[in-house]
């Protein structure tokens, strides 16, 4: 599932929240945001906010998805309860069936223009500070010929209601605005060995 996405500043001018989540990504030492990265979060109260991508436990040291028919389990509940959050991205990345046995990257944006906004929960871990994990969903019309699972986006308009810690929330797959594109895998590639290196 989702392990990479970008928040970028836009190049054009926005107000409200898309505003304020662009001047955030312009401080950022880079946009693109793998596990255990830090990423921009709003809060309830519209801060902006940055924090570790994954949640840190014995098993995982960074577990950055939590799956929507999951969240009443003991690693999910309180947070849901009681700290949601949610993660703007300008895109994000998954991967499906390429050539062989290589696998096809796909970059997914918000065709309109605008940010995507992906549910999320998020902890204050005594070590680490406040980490964060990426709510996934079932997939969407545009998805599901790629992955069956994907970033539960919400809408704009349902930005506050989820927020809300006494709202109650069912996720569905999401049929709004999204476009998929092939594209190179975002992710580093390993360097190839140095033929002039000496060996000992």
């Amino acid at each position: 599932m989702c392990n990479s996405y970008s928040i970028q500043p836009r190049r054009i001018e926005m107000a409200g929240l898309s505003g304020k989540v662009s001047a955030a990504a312009g401080t950022l030492s880079k946009f693109l945001v793998r596990k255990s990265d830090p990423g921009l979060v709003l809060l309830p109260d519209e801060r902006i906010k940055s924090m570790r991508w994954g949640f840190h436990r014995p098993f995982n040291p960074s577990i950055n998805n939590a799956r929507s028919d999951k969240l009443d389990s003991a690693t999910w509940q309180q947070a849901f309860h009681d700290r949601r959050c949610v993660i703007p991205m300008t895109s994000f990345y998954e991967w499906g069936a390429g050539n062989g046995n290589r696998k096809q990257a796909y970059e997914f944006i918000n065709p309109e223009d605008d940010y995507l906004w992906v549910a999320g929960i998020w902890e204050e871990n005594p070590d680490l500070g406040p980490c964060y994990s990426m709510v996934t969903t079932a997939a969407g019309p545009v998805m599901s010929p790629i992955h069956h699972r994907m970033p539960a986006i919400l809408r704009t308009d349902d930005i506050t209601t989820y927020l809300d810690p006494t709202a109650s929330w069912s996720f569905t797959p999401y049929h709004g605005p999204l476009a998929a594109t092939p594209c190179e895998s975002p992710l580093p590639k390993p360097r190839p060995p140095d033929p002039q290196q000496e060996l000992f």
